[in-house]
């Protein structure tokens, strides 16, 4: 693990109180929730900001379309044998 990096943070008294109490809950220390708390909001914005090629998920669409066909296709092929 890398080196530990000191911060001081200055919170609102409500969001202290509810960040005490979810370590008391978790049994973990108010750093340990606060990291993990801000590890996930920075990863789900990292994930939430990559841009979604549209042509790309239309031609996925379209093949999940066809596939699904085809199988059906094939079961009343299967069926009617």
């Amino acid at each position: 693990m890398s080196k530990a990096t000191r911060v001081t943070v200055t919170l609102d008294p409500q969001v202290a109180e509810w960040a005490r109490a979810a370590a008391d809950r978790q049994n973990r220390s108010l750093s340990a929730v606060i990291n993990a708390a801000l590890r996930t909001t920075l990863v789900h914005d990292s994930l939430t900001a990559l841009t979604i090629d549209e042509e790309a998920e239309l031609a996925a669409a379209y093949d999940d379309v066809a596939i699904t066909q085809a199988a059906a296709a094939d079961d009343d092929a299967d069926g009617a044998a």
